[in-house]
Formats: C-alpha cells, sequence, structure tokens
C-alpha cells in the first residue's frame, strides 16, 4: 500500500482545481458518509474527542472511524500573538490528519488546516444545493471558512448568484478575501461587496436568500426580529452557522431558533415539524451554544444524514417544500468522519492528479 503525504499547497492545489463536477461528486460521497454516520449505526464507533492544555497551548485530538479507513486529526491552537511591524500574523491553528486502513495500514498523513475549512463549507452546501433562491448571500466573517463557502456556491450555483455581502469587522482582511476570491474567479455578473460604514445590515440580511454566519461570535450576529416581521417572513431563506462551537459562543439569536422551533409560531409554514438541521445532534447538544440558549434537544434536531435518508425513502409531506423554499437553518460543530471522508478522497486525487509525496514501501 503506498503511503502519501500531503502539504498544505498540496491540499490547496487539489482542492483549488476542483470542477462543478468534481464538487459535486465529492459532495455526494460526503453526504452518504453522513447517511451512514446518522442511520446506519456508525455514530457508536466513533471515538470521544480529548482537548489538552498547556499553558495557554491547547492540543485537540479527534479520532475517528468508518467501515474502510481509521484516522485522526490533531489540532494545535496557540494564543494569537501581535506581529512584528512588516511581517504577516502567523496562523494560531495547525492541524495534521492521520489515515490508515480499517486494518490499521498507514495510507497518509495530510496538512488540515484548509481540509477543516473545505469540508466545513462543504457540510453547509449539502443542503444548499436543494435551494429554489440564491441571488443573494451574506457572509458573516472574512476567514477561509468564509472563503471556501463562497467559492462552494458560485462553482456549484454561480449562474444563479447575483450578490455576495462579506461582513466582517477587519476591512484589511475582508478586501484581502476579495481580492483571492477574484483571482480564483468570479462571474462578471456576480457583485461581491464588503459590507462597509453607512450601509444597512438589517438591509442586507432582510434581503438574503442565503446567510453563512462563520464568525466564533460571543454575541448573536443580527437580531431575531429582523427576520421574523411580516415582511421578512414571506421569503425563503437557508442559514449555515458553522463558526460557534462553545456552550459560550452564539451566531444565530436564540430568540429565532426558539421560534424556529414552535411548530405553532410564526414560521409553522416555513419550517418542516419545527426542526433545526444539524450535522451532528450529539456534537451539537453539546457544543453549540445558541441551541443550548434556545432550550432545542436532539429531539428539536434533524442530522442531514438522515434528512437525505427520509429524501431517498418515504416520501414525507412538506419536507422537499421546507429544504427547497422554506425557512432552514443548518448548525455544524464537525464531526470526526467528515475529514476522514474529506482525506481519503484527497488521497485518492493526489494520485490522480500527481501531487505529493508517494512511498511504496512505508
Amino acid at each position: 500500500m503506498t503511503f502519501t503525504v500531503l502539504s498544505d499547497n498540496d491540499v490547496k492545489s487539489i482542492l483549488s482545481s476542483l470542477s462543478k463536477d468534481d464538487v459535486s461528486k465529492v459532495a455526494d460521497d460526503f453526504l452518504q458518509s453522513l447517511v451512514q454516520y446518522s442511520c446506519h449505526n456508525e455514530s457508536k464507533y466513533q471515538p470521544e474527542r480529548a482537548v489538552v492544555k498547556r499553558g495557554d497551548q491547547s492540543s485537540l485530538f479527534m479520532p475517528a472511524t468508518t467501515p474502510a479507513h481509521i484516522g485522526v486529526k490533531i489540532v494545535g491552537i496557540s494564543p494569537a500573538k501581535t506581529p512584528a511591524p512588516g511581517e504577516k500574523p502567523k496562523a494560531g491553528l495547525q492541524a495534521t490528519l492521520t489515515i490508515c486502513s480499517a486494518e490499521g495500514k498507514a495510507m497518509g498523513v495530510l496538512n488540515a488546516a484548509e481540509i477543516t475549512a473545505f469540508r466545513t463549507a462543504l457540510g453547509s452546501i449539502l443542503l444548499y444545493r436543494l435551494r429554489k433562491s440564491t441571488e443573494s448571500i451574506v457572509v458573516f466573517g472574512a476567514g477561509a471558512q468564509a472563503r471556501w463557502h463562497i467559492r462552494l456556491a458560485l462553482i456549484l450555483r454561480g449562474d444563479e448568484i447575483k450578490n455576495i455581502t462579506i461582513v466582517n469587522r477587519g476591512r484589511p482582511r475582508t478586501e484581502e478575501l476579495v481580492a483571492s476570491l477574484k483571482k480564483t474567479g468570479v462571474p462578471n455578473h456576480v457583485s461581491l461587496k464588503v459590507f462597509g460604514e453607512g450601509d444597512s445590515l438589517e438591509e442586507a440580511v432582510v434581503g438574503a436568500d442565503v446567510i453563512f454566519c462563520g464568525v466564533p461570535s460571543t454575541q448573536p450576529l443580527f437580531p431575531a426580529a429582523w427576520l421574523t416581521s411580516e415582511g421578512a417572513r414571506t421569503k425563503s431563506r437557508y442559514i449555515a452557522a458553522i463558526g460557534s462551537y462553545r456552550l459560550d459562543m452564539q451566531e444565530i439569536d436564540p430568540e429565532l431558533l426558539k421560534i424556529v422551533a414552535d411548530p405553532e409560531g410564526v414560521f409553522k409554514q416555513h419550517v418542516w415539524q419545527g426542526k433545526v438541521a444539524v450535522d451532528s445532534a450529539e456534537g451539537c447538544s453539546a457544543e453549540a451554544g445558541e441551541l443550548d440558549r434556545a432550550e432545542i434537544r436532539k429531539d428539536g434536531m434533524l442530522e442531514v444524514g438522515k434528512i437525505q435518508e427520509l429524501r431517498e425513502g418515504q416520501k414525507l409531506e412538506g419536507l422537499e417544500e421546507w429544504l427547497e423554499n422554506g425557512f432552514v437553518v443548518y448548525k455544524s460543530v464537525g464531526v470526526g468522519i467528515m475529514d476522514i471522508a474529506i482525506g481519503s478522497k484527497l488521497l485518492e486525487l493526489a494520485k490522480e492528479k500527481g501531487r505529493g509525496v508517494h512511498l511504496n514501501d512505508f
């Protein structure tokens, strides 16, 4: 078995070369891994994460297994440091993914910084692909997560998108993101806008068909009232929140989630059975601050893998209409099998594209 080493540049090169058909195929395979997790007992084979703190440094160990692979992602988080004049800020997060066969034979090691951003965005895109309306998109954040949400949306639905507004506190970083996106290709008909002083955030949010939230915020990014007014409720909407990952964090106003989850509330015609879509009900119960504050328990969550199985099986009344035209909220805190699914696919693509270092006798 060949052992493959992929650097950060290798991973970025492979991901940046993906065509629309490639992304669709990767997304389909990725979705099936979540179906296995949610519906075929794969969740019981997932080890618990571990966190080790040594001073200001944190180390996260995120193991996962699938029928074909064993893997672990190791993440090192260092405290932010102010760079010296003229120097670029150093990344505060480093990640490495190791993948083995089910028998424990080493298959590869990958720089996982870009993988984490890509797989998280791909998780949001799974339900986004089903939406009927995607003319106007608002993105909170300007990091790698924001970049991949925008890139994947443009790759898959670029012909239908008219404007994208990026909302972020640091304008230089936002402008850097815009420059990066334009370099990789933004259709001429798409307006890529940096939200600035004098702009109305309420107007942008209320007018959005899609809202991608990628900020580790401890306060809601916008109030529930903006989307619960009679006028705002006439618009279908998809909200994906992937930035908060602790119980003290929240991107979506818990009051909005309470209304979404109320089967007799103002969204009862727009939300299927009062459900919030999630990647993992177990993970979101333990780590999603906004769901915790809204007192949404596991029975109020519907995992994406389960949604897909319902779509493939019995035709439930209102499910497709909700996914295509309703008010859909998706919350993600990450699942280890996401890394394994994308990492193993990257090892395959690396061989096809001649990227990385390959050892035939490891």
